[in-house]
Parts: structure tokens; C-alpha cells; sequence
């Protein structure tokens, strides 16, 4: 979708996912054609740890922190002035520090190319990179509902306020689909015999952080049309009443002085809620006439 109204900046931050996304899958296909194609067959090329491998989890480090500084700046915003860095300055304290233990450790791999390196790094490196991106994303999600719960139930708006549930729901699901996959990377890390299976979660989560990213973006124009079209169409209530002109002139006296209605129809109208009261008014106007 294009949104020629986003600031440059915003902009500026999509197409760095976008490219460091394509160097990711670019990088991953090279460590895969050295180790699958060139190797073949050769069970000592694991001995060696190609650039390439470090190289692409270095650019989900960078995607990873890029997503959470956008939705820190969301929370920035959602703040009241008060509270603004109490909330997001341990947010991004976290945010940093996991891009210094991704960093640390993805260019530890490339200058050594030795896999033995990897448990030398393992607690002041791998571990604190994978635990810093769990708990910045729980302290993130909990943010986001905390503040939209605040607002949506301050306001006296019923559309905002379902408004603003839906959009706690989309932090809820964004955070459980990433959580669970950065804590069980986080499990497979910390035990070096699975270290393979670390490599394939690694590339999962900056897919996953890339697509949260898309997806909160490209949600707004849905939201807006269902905003916009719940507001369009106001509800409506059916009104039954005779019409007012043969009630006035339907009542006749009989020889035993009781009175008699003639009225054979009724009028529907339908009205709106906030009209209703106007039409009616004007209704009994045209009976009494």
C-alpha cells in the first residue's frame, strides 16, 4: 500500500527493513551454497564458519532493532509528558543493549571462523542477545495495551474505544508470535547441541519482525475504512405510528355519543437515531393541521 502522507522518516525506515531484509535472504543463500553445493559431502567445511552465516543474523539484528525503536517511538507518543522517558528509556536501554550482544557476537564469528568461539561467547554474548530481544518485546507489548487500554477507556466514544481493543488485540498476537519464537531460540542457544536449530529460529525472527512491521502499517487504512463506515451509517430505529391525517378527521359522533376511529393504515417510517425526535415533531405539525 502507499501512503503518500507518511513522513519521510517513516519511509526512510521501511526501505532499510526492506534492504537489509533482501542482504539477509542474500547472505542465507550463500552460506547454503557454500555449505550444500561447493561442500558437498564434506563433513569437515562445518569446521569453518562462513561470513556469510554471522553476516545474516547480523542483519536480523539490525531489522530487529529498527521494529522495536519504531514501536518505541510509538510509545514515545502514547505517553503522557509526565511519564514519557519513565516508560520508553528502559525500552530502548534494552533495545541497545541487544544490538550490542548481536552485534558483539555476529562479528566475533567472521573475524575468528572457528564454530569453537561459539561457546567462549555463549553467556556474555548469545544469551544476553536473545534475552534482552524477549524482554524488550514483553516490556513493549505490556506498553502498548497499558496505554490504549488507558485511552479507550477514557473515551466517551463507543467506535474508539472498539478502535483502540482491536488494536490491543494486534499488539497481543504480534507479541505471542514473537515471544514464543525468541524464547524457544533462547532454549535452544543456551544448549550448544542443538545449536543448528538456533540458526533456523534466527532467521524465522527477523522475518517475523519485518512482516510486524508491514503489518502494523499497511492495518491503518483498514481500520480507517471500518472507522469511517461505522460513522457513515449511524443506527437506525423503525417508527410506527397511523397516519395523523385521517386521525384527525376520523373521529365522528354516533347517536349514543361514543366516538368512532376509521384509520385502515399505518405509516412506517424509518428515521435516525438522532433525527428521530425533528420528524416526528413535524409529523404531529402536519396532523394537527
Amino acid at each position: 500500500m502507499h501512503y503518500t502522507e507518511d513522513a519521510l522518516i517513516l519511509k526512510l525506515l521501511v526501505a532499510a527493513v526492506w534492504a537489509l531484509d533482501t542482504v539477509h535472504i542474500s547472505f542465507m543463500m550463500h552460506a547454503l551454497y557454500y555449505y550444500q553445493v561447493i561442500n558437498y559431502g564434506v563433513p569437515t567445511s562445518f569446521e569453518y564458519i562462513i561470513w556469510t552465516l554471522p553476516g545474516s543474523d547480523l542483519m536480523n539484528v539490525f531489522i530487529v532493532f529498527a521494529v522495536q525503536c519504531f514501536f518505541a517511538h510509538q510509545i514515545y507518543w502514547l505517553c503522557r509528558p509526565q511519564v514519557k522517558w519513565w516508560v520508553t528509556a528502559p525500552i530502548m536501554v534494552l533495545v541497545l543493549a541487544q544490538l550490542g550482544f548481536g552485534a558483539e557476537t555476529d562479528i566475533i564469528e567472521m573475524i575468528y571462523h572457528n564454530p569453537s568461539i561459539v561457546p567462549q561467547i555463549m553467556y556474555y554474548g548469545v544469551t544476553p542477545a536473545v534475552a534482552t530481544i524477549a524482554l524488550a518485546e514483553v516490556m513493549i507489548t505490556v506498553s502498548l495495551c497499558v496505554l490504549l487500554y488507558g485511552r479507550g477507556s477514557s473515551s466517551p466514544i463507543a467506535r474508539t474505544k472498539r478502535l483502540l481493543n482491536t488494536l490491543i488485540i494486534y499488539a497481543i498476537n504480534r507479541c505471542l508470535l514473537t515471544s514464543v519464537v525468541v524464547i524457544v531460540e533462547l532454549v535452544t542457544v543456551v544448549d550448544i547441541n542443538v545449536d543448528t536449530w538456533s540458526i533456523g529460529l534466527s532467521f524465522v525472527i527477523g522475518k517475523l519482525y519485518a512482516n510486524s512491521l508491514m503489518a502494523s502499517l499497511n492495518s491503518r487504512e483498514y481500520l480507517r475504512s471500518r472507522s469511517a463506515s461505522f460513522h457513515s451509517d449511524p443506527p437506525s430505529s423503525t417508527v410506527h405510528f397511523p397516519k395523523l391525517s385521517k386521525l384527525a378527521g376520523g373521529v365522528e359522533s354516533s347517536d349514543d355519543g361514543t366516538g368512532r376511529s376509521d384509520v385502515t393504515e399505518a405509516a412506517v417510517i424509518h428515521v435516525t437515531t438522532v433525527s428521530a425526535l425533528n420528524k416526528v415533531a413535524a409529523l404531529r405539525t402536519e396532523g394537527e393541521v
